[in-house]
């Protein structure tokens, strides 16, 4: 089956996935859950683990090199359904996934903070906090470090590199209440 009918029909039937993601030319990604959103370019997951809806990422569509739904697959989907959890999928956060811009002028205009990843070992870049600007290639995030400390100047990071965008969950929640600006 094509991958594009594969999306749609994990997305129509709420189906559990687990997907590969190549990051580069010798790495791979695993993403596990639920298909909320698609576009022609871009995929929006919420995530799950042990058995919890967890936040979301958002991919793009090319870097999918297979999504699965094995014996093991609907077994956890079945578990998910017994535990409540499934009832909980459901995007909270509304995003416009048609271009890199629009995704993060949607996430800026509902002032969330996010996790922008470039998994490929060549960049392995991890910027996690505020969206400060978005141009036509970069997004601008105010960085903070493990101490919750913002740096004073926002962290441009190229379209192109970008892997993965992670938002609406809750190690992001929770760090955001104690942040501070730098001294």
């Amino acid at each position: 089956m094509k991958l594009d009918k594969k999306i749609k029909r994990h997305f129509d039937k709420k189906l559990y996935a687990t997907i590969t993601r190549k990051t580069s030319k010798k790495s791979k990604e695993l993403s596990r859950g639920y298909i909320l959103d698609f576009s022609d370019r871009f995929l929006l997951l919420q995530e799950t683990d042990n058995f919890e809806a967890m936040g979301f990422n958002i991919f793009p569509k090319k870097i999918i090199t297979k999504i699965r739904y094995n014996k093991n697959d609907i077994f956890y989907d079945k578990i998910m359904k017994l535990e409540g959890e499934k009832k909980k999928i459901k995007i909270r956060t509304k995003v416009k996934i048609k271009s890199w811009e629009s995704i993060f002028n949607s996430l800026k205009s509902v002032k969330r903070n996010v996790i922008v990843e470039c998994e490929n070992p060549k960049f392995d870049i991890f910027t996690i906090g505020e969206i400060t600007k978005v141009t036509a290639k970069k997004v601008f995030i105010k960085y903070f470090n493990p101490e919750g400390v913002f740096d004073k100047k926002s962290t441009p990071v190229k379209f192109k590199n970008i892997t993965k965008v992670q938002f609406d969950d809750r190690y992001i929640g929770v760090f955001s209440k104690y942040l501070r600006e730098a001294k």
